[in-house]
């Protein structure tokens, strides 16, 4: 019986991976994850401190995404590339991939990760002593340390902390978020700003939403973020306006009062 089952998951196995290597026709418009996959299991290789390991995920359903957290897929500020996130913001990211992760993982479970995990304790174990170490460091020789030294130490506290507050490491929680939100299927990463702002003007003139007039492979979730960030960027847009139109009304003004001034200073007769 074991030995059928296990035939079972390899032969299911087999035909997730080439059924995802044989091009299909991605259907057109706001759909479940699970239809556009093809599937609401599918066995994907996850990266595990970059191992590949063969796992079976769940499809996700859009109600399901939106109770993990406030996280969005869609990035309007790809000019910036060097921005760095806060830590309460890496905090508030990893607690919503965990999340993710929770209800994603099906063969193994999460729970039966988290107990490999604690299984094999010397990992964490190591990393306790080392932050340990370096918490005893900061401490006896913080006021004698430049802000470089500090801010370089902190920052390595810090990390040690994510990894021993998280399970999974971060290439594990970063690849299963993305795969869990449809990143590599939908066109939701070819989104831009000039995009939305025409959806969203189109949108307004006709009384209905900007997701209406972006067409493209989306998943349902991707349907309520394109709404809610078009009317971000017309409100962005607006008022960016009305600041261009102030300022053009004021050199107006400007050019009149500098006229008036000339023609004051013309000799009288």
């Amino acid at each position: 019986m074991k030995e059928r089952k296990v035939k079972d998951l390899i032969t299911q196995g087999i035909a997730d991976y080439l059924k995802g290597h044989i091009p299909q026709e991605m259907p057109v418009g706001y759909n479940p994850i699970e239809k556009i996959r093809g599937a609401l299991f599918s066995w994907v290789k996850v990266p595990f401190n970059g191992v590949d390991v063969f796992c079976q995920l769940r499809c996700p359903n859009a109600t399901q995404l939106e109770q993990c957290g406030d996280i969005s897929n869609i990035t309007l500020d790809q000019e910036n590339p060097d921005h760095k996130f806060e830590y309460e913001d890496i905090i508030k990211i990893r607690n919503y991939q965990e999340a993710i992760c929770k209800i994603v993982f099906n063969v193994p479970t999460f729970d039966h990760i988290t107990t490999l995990a604690k299984n094999n304790d010397f990992v964490i174990s190591e990393k306790k002593a080392e932050l340990a170490a370096l918490e005893k460091r900061f401490d006896e020789n913080k006021d004698e340390m430049t802000e470089t030294e500090r801010s370089v130490i902190e920052k390595e506290i810090q990390t040690i902390n994510l990894q021993i507050g998280f399970i999974l490491p971060d290439d594990t929680m970063a690849f299963v978020t993305k795969w869990a939100m449809g990143n590599d299927v939908s066109d939701i990463k070819k989104i831009t700003k000039e995009s939305l702002l025409r959806a969203a003007c189109l949108a307004k003139n006709n009384n209905k939403a900007p997701s209406d007039y972006l067409s493209g492979v989306y998943t349902d979730y991707n349907k309520k973020e394109i709404d809610a960030y078009a009317g971000h960027v017309l409100q962005e847009f607006l008022k960016d306006q009305e600041t261009f139109r102030g300022a053009k009304y004021q050199w107006y003004l400007g050019g009149k009062n500098k006229q008036k001034a000339s023609s004051d200073e013309l000799p009288k007769r």
